[in-house]
């Protein structure tokens, strides 16, 4: 087994570090077109379409830079993709595409930090050079005309955005849709929300952003981070679609990482929620306050609220299961922080299948009477509460605001459990 550190932005032999003398393929190709200059094989999502649709399908996947101008602790660029740098030119990869692919739709850039490049505004003035300006289509024959647009996937970064509103000014003349602005911790408040303020000046306001947690944060510093992009929808008019995603350190080989300021049992809460919203905080309040809580200390509690009541929450708090839910609100409501704290302990340090043990491992009668509601339920009466609720209809749940396709997030990570 060979590890290769950094981009393979030489030549196939020197990149991979090939051995003629092994007779390993492509040793003897020194002065080739590097691998990460090749053109990217698309008849892999034609090959994959009957089993899965991916959403992003019509699209140029491309780099206008590599790296990145920063060196947070938590990201894994600086390792992967070392210092910022220009990639090559988009047009000849857009070009090459189409000899041999066929025009795609939309623009898919996967810079890590396209705002910190030196040619910024050269690479906006090509994206615009290839038609991807605000309302421009693709025609293809026989098809109707269809709306393009570009997306800068991995997010752009907010402390760069707020210091000229030039950057902003020159995404508004390409077809941008959504705007990514990372929001990684509550510590750039300012900026984030700075930049928010003046994308939306500039005709900005399709916006989405990935929130870090389980790093240095804390949940009231999630919730806070979500709170915000609420209170900028309404006052704004913008629809902003939040994206927490949880942290996990470049050097481990599983998801086992807890952060100071959660526990196991809190990050399984946090994926039952985003499991059911798709990964997706939305911009209506209704929604949110449902889905996270009315505030902070409420988000607290969702957080060690029982899995059944988490994953089927309108059975249980209007329909059959609502003389159970308000039993265990009772109980929950007499423990005090010693209390949830216990039980958060003890929750963390099991497998769900095991909760029921857990009664004989403290002599604290509160966390004692509230602990079977942990136990998960029996799969057939699981079963049976979703049958209700499917036949109950619209009635059983709280609609989403419509969400595009490729926003949505399938699996939010709850089948991989926290070690």
């Amino acid at each position: 087994m060979r590890f290769i550190k950094g981009l393979l932005s030489e030549a196939p032999a020197v990149a991979l570090e090939l051995d003629e003398f092994e007779e390993e393929l492509y040793a003897d190709d020194r002065d080739g077109t590097p691998i990460e200059d090749l053109i990217p094989d698309y008849s892999i999502l034609e090959q994959i379409r009957e089993y899965y649709q991916y959403p992003v399908h019509d699209a140029y996947f491309a780099y206008a830079s590599r790296g990145c101008v920063r060196k947070c602790h938590f990201c894994g660029v600086p390792k992967l993709e070392g210092a910022q740098r220009d990639g090559q030119s988009i047009t000849g990869l857009v070009r090459a595409v189409d000899e041999r692919y066929g025009p795609r739709r939309d623009l898919m850039l996967m810079d890590n930090n396209v705002a910190a490049s030196a040619n910024y505004r050269n690479i906006i003035a090509e994206i615009r050079d290839l038609g991807f300006t605000p309302g421009a289509k693709l025609a293809r024959p026989g098809k109707v005309p269809v709306q393009r647009r570009v997306d800068f996937n991995q997010g752009v970064d907010a402390r760069i955005l707020c210091k000229d509103k030039m950057y902003l000014e020159e995404m508004a003349t390409i077809a941008l849709k959504p705007l990514r602005i990372a929001f990684d911790h509550i510590g750039v408040r300012k900026p984030y929300e700075t930049a928010v303020r003046m994308a939306h000046d500039v005709g900005l306001n399709d916006l989405s952003n990935y929130m870090l947690y389980n790093f240095h944060d804390t949940p009231e510093d999630l919730y806070a981070r979500m709170k915000l992009n609420i209170n900028l929808n309404l006052e704004l008019g913008c629809r902003i679609f939040s994206f927490p995603m949880r942290y996990q350190p470049t050097d481990m080989k599983d998801r086992s990482h807890i952060g100071e300021h959660w526990n196991r049992f809190a990050l399984r809460s946090m994926q039952t929620i985003l499991q059911a919203t798709h990964g997706i905080v939305s911009g209506s309040p209704d929604y949110f306050h449902t889905a996270f809580g009315s505030d902070e200390g409420a988000f607290r509690d969702l957080l060690l609220r029982p899995e059944r009541f988490l994953f089927n929450r309108f059975y249980y708090e209007k329909f059959e299961g609502r003389a159970e839910f308000e039993e265990y609100q009772s109980q929950f409501v007499r423990l005090g922080d010693t209390d949830r704290k216990e039980l958060a302990t003890l929750l963390s340090g099991v497998k769900p299948r095991d909760y029921a043990g857990l009664v004989d491992k403290t002599t604290n009668t509160a966390v004692q009477k509230i602990i079977p509601f942990y136990v998960p339920l029996d799969k057939q009466l699981e079963a049976d509460i979703w049958e209700k609720m499917r036949a109950k209809g619209k009635a059983a749940v709280l609609a989403a605001p419509e969400v595009p396709e490729d926003e949505r997030v399938e699996d939010a990570g709850l089948a991989e459990e926290v070690v």
